[in-house]
């Protein structure tokens, strides 16, 4: 089968660095064995074949990043989980393919939120790699723009009168800023003990030049494929909205502490929150 088109350039960009990730990269920080698969057999010969490009040093940069933040997703929810948690949100999950070969959340429902055109494209490429759907998993299709997050949830039978684990990767700095608060606030709704980890882009004027350079050439990079950053936050201001809309523990996680846990050097560019109800 041919391998479909991603309707979102970003998604497609992240799931080849998970790939890459898996090709190019020791001691692995993620563990995706679907990866490979996943893009298609033409699409990995042409990333199997590019060796000598996968080894400069901003493609390697952009592999630790996605990688980073992914495994730190994965383990907010394997802990959640452990404390008897059964729900997991991945908020515009793209080809994030955990739920594909995580058995040992079987027992759990995983609820991947996105875009109805990418939950299709998404599934034609699960068919086109002949990996099958488990049965925990629901689809709910929703738009951070305009959509009421938990109605759509529910409507896949989330339960929010019970806690959840969610993540939310690589989506929030392409929203305007009142259109993440409004997702927050959403989740911020959930049964105490519910939890969301999320990255964003910190406000360029929190930046060192070298870092609002890396922006720059970030952002222009994305806009000639036709996406663009539209949100930045100052850490501590964001902080304060969190809290206001009912998060009591907000843990910023930064390039240090990601570095020291996972054996990866990271720029500030983009930093992370795991904020809990």
């Amino acid at each position: 089968m041919p391998h479909p088109a991603p309707p979102k350039p970003s998604a497609w960009i992240t799931a080849t660095l998970r790939a890459a990730h898996q090709l190019y990269d020791q001691p692995l920080i993620l563990r995706d064995p679907l990866a490979l698969r996943l893009l298609g057999a033409e699409c990995e010969a042409e990333l199997r074949a590019d060796a000598q490009r996968q080894q400069h040093p901003l493609a390697a940069a952009m592999r630790t990043t996605m990688a980073v933040r992914a495994r730190l997703a994965e383990d907010s929810w394997h802990e959640a989980h452990a404390n008897d948690v059964q729900q997991y949100v991945i908020l515009g999950a793209g080809l994030d393919s955990y739920a594909y070969h995580a058995e040992s959340a079987s027992d759990a429902r995983i609820y991947e939120a996105d875009l109805p055109a990418m939950q299709q494209w998404k599934r034609a490429c699960l068919r086109a790699a002949d990996i099958k759907e488990p049965a925990n998993v629901r689809y709910a299709a929703t738009d951070f723009t305009a959509s009421a997050l938990l109605e759509d949830l529910q409507q896949q039978g989330f339960d929010a009168a019970r806690p959840a684990c969610c993540s939310w990767l690589g989506v929030s700095m392409y929203l305007k800023p009142d259109e993440v608060m409004r997702t927050l606030r959403e989740i911020a709704d959930c049964a105490p003990g519910s939890s969301i980890v999320f990255d964003y882009c910190v406000h360029r004027k929190q930046l060192s030049d070298n870092e609002r350079a890396g922006l720059d050439f970030v952002a222009a990079s994305l806009a000639a494929q036709g996406e663009h950053l539209h949100s930045s936050f100052e850490p501590q201001l964001l902080e304060h909205m969190l809290r206001h809309h009912g998060f009591r523990q907000i843990e910023h996680i930064g390039p240090e502490e990601l570095s020291a846990r996972y054996g990866a050097k990271l720029n500030g560019i983009f930093r992370m929150i795991r904020a809990t109800v």
